[in-house]
């Protein structure tokens, strides 16, 4: 932070915090702006401020590095005919408001108290001698402390004559520190590093488009001027960007069709300036700005409007507009050390040195010496030529004739060289009359061009206010509103502030504003005071609250900012069901979209919430199929690294905020997943890195379009080149190393998955105890014997619904429906049809539409030393007992026993057909079957037709570890060949989708195959694995194997049951077989094969198959999608069977 004397508040708020409209926006921060700023303010309306430059070293334009000069215009000038009549004909008409700005500003003279400053003395002296009229000139400067009119301490000047160059002593009454102060106090907003580039009408409003320069965008210069910000003005657009930027501005704003003036850009004046240097003369000066203390910039001035009593100041004294004043001024300090040689070289002349010489040889040798002294000790040596240099600024009028264009979208000002003009001669030779006093040789600030151009301190013009009344004489009516074309009418919210100096400046803006205000009954509120205003001052209140601006508590700025581009296209409105899709859509239609962010990075605060690091964004998206200019982004958000809902490992979330310029809101929802598919493979990481998956919403959240945008090469190399930092550099660059080394970190987790046992970041812990107990829990546990004494357990869930309610199928209760599991292992804390942390778990689904549901767990997964010994086979008892329970308890609303309908899934689903082909279980007894990935015929998967090929493998772990296969370690501890084995299992060969973190899942594809597709898990089901798997015992698998070697179910003698007489026994039950597209551990042929049996056996009526694309083998009941992709098939076909409940068995 640089060092500032002033005690006062920052003023500039930052961009994220502005507000899509105001009732007033001015552009710029100098006098005119400031003006209309504070009194707008004042008059109680939500204003902002737009500044190209920065606060302190930009914000407060022409009044950070004038002299301060506080001089008014003379009677015979504001009589001149370029005025407006309402200005020319009345003598009195800008006598209030001179009144009001030096209220504001306070003039005064040096004090006559202090020591008179060598350079003033000189030209009085001068003045003196030549008869010519001097004065002190007021200047907006403070010589003593004090507080100043706004309520700001100032400090006294300490006379180093950098006002040219910025004063940083505190006591300089500028801009900021008077109007922009008060207009901050008052609730006006001020954003700095803003460049507005053109206005454009909106029925009654008025869109400033601007561009926003922060550090770090220049490296997209050229697409932050491509996309603009904007931002609405609703009654007032104030331009007081000075007469460049504001002609600038009005030019670009014709090319977009803003109606004018054609004069725009037409009679421009550089106001007749002509800096000279009185170089080496016999006094000292003391005139270069510095140490040396030489007084303010300028202090005094020879008044040549004013006619002396001799008549001296020319021959054209009595024309006004050949009249002058000459200045006294300083050589800015950073310009000492070379203007020597600028001097030396204009002014020697050997011929000239010769004749000085021999005319008077001492005074020339004094002058020699004097510039080797100034060229070998230094411009500030006492006696050096440079403190013998004096320097003049004249100001008169000139022919008005430089013109300012576009070329190239670039401002380029066209114009016949002043300094041929005769006006600009009789002010060099009333200089040299000046200079001869002293004996000085005449210097220039620089050599003559071409066509003797000179240099101006005060452009004026450019939109000139209109003699006439009409925009055939003028841009702009007497209260600076801009003519809409050559006749009368103006635009009545875009108003110029006119441009004069200092003085008459600020009286024509208080002028405008007060009559503009006026005309649409604005009472503006002069007399309330602000009381003292310093470094903890807080506004009086902004005229609304946004509620956005303040980041999260739970974050604080690490101080670095970085900007991306990304370009891609979108299809709106979209149906696509994938993003690929309508990228492609979008490409069809042209339909693009490009993305300008700057992001500040935020860091977690110790005991926050959420992300470990956030970015703020602040930027443009153009997408014309959504606007038809660009839509800004204020405060919105990214999330780095955040655990995807999907399969991806991790993710980057944007959360965008848009404003159209047609008033809507809409939010972008973008996401960067970078998954598992990346590890070891540098062209996916890139992709993943630099690919933005995004849907649009409308304020009502639907959905507006979809679409894909990227990161390009060239643009990435360019966003690397964007990293800033607000504060100083050195301090704030070990936070941006650990920042980049997290990214670097959480990239190489990704890249290096396979080799990563566990890791919580990418694997997000288990669910919390509480999330688990807001879902639905059982209505009642049972525990039932089977026929051969094994017990089981029978979870019950009430219908969430009450009975008797009628289903969508037909007047008539729901029924009850028996959910069989496939080997999970022993005592898992939760079902598979019915985990916690699912979004909605089958169990869910069913008992909301009216069934009571009942979750089996067999004797695998029960009792112990019965699991132990027990098969497949065995466990058909288990639903015997399962589906006789419910026979005979199950309320029903008829007099006839409740069917149920079984949902049973892998070695579930094989135990049933068992029961049914041994005839246990008899088809009358069931109203329906859906029959998950496998039933009676079993074709395992590639992987597990080869590990089942041979015992082998079980009986070398039955060697080195025993009958159980552990895939949970919730309850044991892992010893060393366990953690070898998950190592090994780590290199399970599976597809790059499908390559994980998770030993559990590792162990569960080794025992069974590969259970799913990566891509239908969230993070909540695949990190919580071991909660629904806990194991196997090797018996078990063993006749897994056997079954699957031999095509179809067997008995523990290994005898087969698919029989014809006992396929006589599964007549008449409808079945539902299920597989997904892509199921590992049976392929789907399994189903195919026994749907084909049973059609051609029985006929077609009673079976039906689905094959749910992209699925795997279990994510069909526990994917986070599987509700909307596989559940509403298995509902309808439950409703298909209670429509035809009489079968062919009955």
């Amino acid at each position: 932070m640089e060092y500032r004397p002033d005690n006062y508040p920052t003023l500039s708020h930052s961009p994220y915090q502005m507000k899509p409209e105001y009732d007033v926006v001015v552009v710029g921060s100098g006098y005119g702006a400031g003006v209309a700023a504070s009194r707008m303010a004042r008059a109680g309306k939500s204003v902002a401020v737009l500044e190209l430059g920065a606060e302190w070293r930009g914000l407060g334009g022409g009044s950070l590095l004038n002299a301060g000069v506080f001089l008014e215009a003379t009677p015979e000038t504001m009589r001149l005919s370029a005025w407006p009549a309402e200005i020319r004909d009345n003598s009195d008409a800008l006598a209030e408001y001179y009144a009001r700005a030096a209220a504001m500003l306070q003039p005064s003279t040096f004090p006559t108290n202090l020591p008179t400053p060598r350079k003033m003395a000189h030209l009085e002296e001068t003045a003196k001698k030549l008869d010519w009229r001097f004065s002190r000139v007021p200047l907006t400067t403070f010589f003593e402390p004090g507080r100043n009119s706004t309520g700001v301490s100032m400090c006294a000047n300490q006379g180093s004559g950098h006002e040219s160059t910025g004063l940083n002593d505190g006591s300089k009454n500028s801009i900021p520190v008077t109007y922009l102060v008060d207009a901050w106090a008052w609730g006006a907003e001020i954003f700095c590093g803003c460049e507005v580039r053109y206005v454009e009408r909106d029925g009654d409003s008025y869109l400033v488009h601007f561009a926003w320069h922060q550090k770090g965008r220049r490296s997209f210069a050229e697409d932050g001027m491509a996309q603009l910000f904007w931002v609405r003005a609703k009654e007032f657009c104030f331009l007081g960007a000075g007469a460049l930027g504001t002609t600038e501005i009005l030019l670009r704003s014709k090319k977009h069709g803003l109606s004018c003036s054609p004069l725009v850009g037409r009679n421009m004046s550089g106001n007749g300036n002509l800096l000279v240097f009185g170089y080496n003369g016999s006094k000292e000066i003391n005139g270069v700005a510095g140490s040396t203390k030489p007084g303010p910039t300028i202090t005094s001035m020879i008044d040549c409007y004013q006619k002396t009593p001799n008549g001296v100041c020319g021959s054209e004294n009595n024309n006004k507009v050949g009249a002058f004043v000459i200045e006294d001024g300083c050589v800015p300090e950073p310009f000492a050390p070379v203007i020597e040689w600028m001097f030396i070289m204009q002014t020697i002349n050997i011929k000239h040195f010769f004749s000085s010489f021999f005319g008077c040889p001492l005074r020339q040798t004094k002058r020699t010496l004097a510039a080797i002294m100034s060229i070998v000790r230094g411009p500030y040596i006492p006696g050096g030529a440079i403190q013998r240099t004096a320097t003049y600024l004249a100001m008169s009028h000139d022919n008005n004739e430089v013109t300012l264009t576009l070329e190239n979208d670039n401002p380029q000002l066209q114009g016949v060289g002043e300094g041929r003009g005769a006006n600009i001669h009789s002010i060099k030779d009333a200089l040299r009359r000046v200079l001869g006093v002293d004996g000085a040789s005449m210097g220039y600030s620089y050599f003559y061009g071409f066509h003797q151009e000179e240099v101006s301190v005060h452009p004026l013009g450019g939109a000139n206010m209109s003699r006439d009344g009409t925009g055939r004489e003028g841009v702009t009516n007497h209260l600076g509103q801009v003519f809409t074309g050559q006749g009368t009418d103006v635009h009545t919210g875009l108003i110029w502030l006119s441009i004069n100096p200092l003085a008459t400046i600020t009286a024509l803006a208080e002028r405008s504003v007060a009559l503009v205000a006026g005309q649409r009954h604005i009472k503006i509120d002069l007399d309330t005071e602000n009381g003292d205003i310093d470094t903890y001052s807080q506004p009086r209140g902004p005229h609304y609250n946004n509620s956005h601006a303040e980041p999260n508590r739970d974050y604080v700025s690490t101080g670095w900012h970085f900007t991306e581009s990304l370009e891609g296209h979108v299809a709106v409105p979209s149906s696509c069901v994938s993003y690929a899709a309508a990228e492609l859509e979008g490409k069809g239609c042209s339909s693009t979209m490009g993305i300008l962010l700057t992001v500040e990075i935020y860091r977690r605060v110790e005991g926050g919430t959420g992300p470990r690091y956030k970015g703020l964004c602040t930027g443009t998206v153009s997408c014309r199929s959504l606007s038809r200019r660009t839509m800004c982004v204020m405060r919105g958000d990214l999330d780095f690294f955040v655990a995807g809902n999907e399969s991806a490992s991790t993710t980057l979330t944007y959360t965008l905020p848009l404003c159209t310029v047609e008033g809507r809101r809409l939010t972008l929802i973008g996401v960067k997943a970078i998954g598992q598919s990346a590890a070891f493979s540098i062209p996916r990481l890139w992709e993943a890195t630099t690919t933005v998956k995004l849907h649009i919403l409308d304020f009502n959240n639907n959905s507006l379009g979809a679409g894909v945008v990227r990161i390009p090469l060239l643009s990435f190399w360019r966003q690397m080149r964007t990293f800033h930092t607000i504060g100083p550099r050195l301090s704030s660059l070990p936070v941006l190393l650990i920042f980049l080394l997290y990214f670097i970190i959480q990239l190489s987790l990704v890249f290096f998955y396979p080799l990563i046992p566990f890791c919580g970041i990418l694997s997000p812990t288990r669910a919390h105890s509480q999330a688990i107990s807001a879902k639905q829990q059982p209505s009642e546990i049972l525990e039932i014997l089977t026929s051969d004494s094994a017990k089981i357990r029978l979870d019950v869930y009430d219908p969430i619904q009450p009975l008797g309610t009628e289903s969508r199928a037909g007047k008539q209760s729901q029924p009850p429906i028996l959910f069989l599991p496939g080997i999970t292992g022993l005592n898992t804390s939760h079902s598979i049809f019915a985990l916690p942390f699912q979004r909605c778990n089958m169990v869910k689904y069913f008992s909301s539409r009216g069934h009571r549901c009942y979750v089996l767990t067999p004797r695998w997964s029960h009792d112990g030393q019965t699991a132990k010994d027990g098969t497949v086979f065995d466990s058909r008892l288990d639903i015997a007992a399962a589906i006789h329970h419910i026979s005979s308890t199950s309320p029903t609303c008829d007099s006839s026993s409740p069917k149920p309908y079984i949902i049973a899934h892998c070695q579930g689903s094989v135990a049933l057909a068992m029961a049914l082909l041994t005839g246990i279980v008899k088809p009358e007894q069931l109203l329906g079957i859906t029959a998950n990935s496998v039933f009676m015929n079993q074709v395992f998967g590639y992987w597990n037709s080869i590990k089942a090929s041979s015992t082998l493998l079980i009986r070398a772990y039955e060697f080195l570890d025993g009958p159980y296969f552990p895939i949970s370690f919730l309850e044991r501890r892992k010893d060393l060949l366990q953690y070898i084995l998950d190592f090994l299992l780590s290199l399970y060969p599976v597809a790059r989708r499908d390559r994980c973190t998770s030993p559990s899942c590792h162990r569960t594809s080794f025992a069974f195959g590969l259970l799913w597709n990566h891509e239908n898990l969230d993070q909540e089901i695949h990190g919580n694995i071991e909660t629904f798997f806990a194991g196997t015992f090797t018996r078990s698998l063993e006749h897994i194997t056997r079954m699957g070697c031999a095509g179809s179910c067997l008995n523990n003698n290994l005898e087969p049951l698919l029989t014809q007489k006992n396929l006589q026994n599964v007549r008449g039950v409808p079945i539902l077989f299920m597989s997904g597209s892509e199921n590992q551990v049976f392929n789907p042929e399994s189903t195919l094969r026994d749907y084909e049996l049973l059609r051609r056996t029985f006929g077609e009526h009673m079976y039906r198959r689905f094959l749910v694309e992209r699925y795997g083998h279990l994510d069909t009941i526990v994917g986070s999608q599987a509700d909307k992709d596989v559940y509403w098939k298995v509902e309808g076909h439950i409703n298909w069977c209670l429509r035809n409940k009489t079968t062919g068995a009955e």
